[in-house]
């Protein structure tokens, strides 16, 4: 009887703590996962490059007049 009883108790022990863990792992998202998976700032940050780069596509002197 004692045996099963603090056989549960760790069990039960152990599954807290399991939790606790996965709890802890989720709180700590790094930055680069937050802004890749929001909709809205990839939009942004795809139109903040675009402006800045330049607006014709140039060919390089090495492959001008090429293919």
């Amino acid at each position: 009887m004692k045996l099963t009883i603090s056989f549960s108790l760790v069990l039960a022990f152990l599954l807290l703590c399991n939790v606790n863990f996965d709890v802890q792992c989720a709180e700590n998202v790094n930055q680069c996962f937050k802004c890749h998976n929001s909709a809205r700032d990839l939009i942004k940050i795809t139109r903040e490059i675009a402006e800045t780069s330049p607006s014709e596509l140039t060919a390089s002197s090495e492959t001008s007049g090429e293919g």
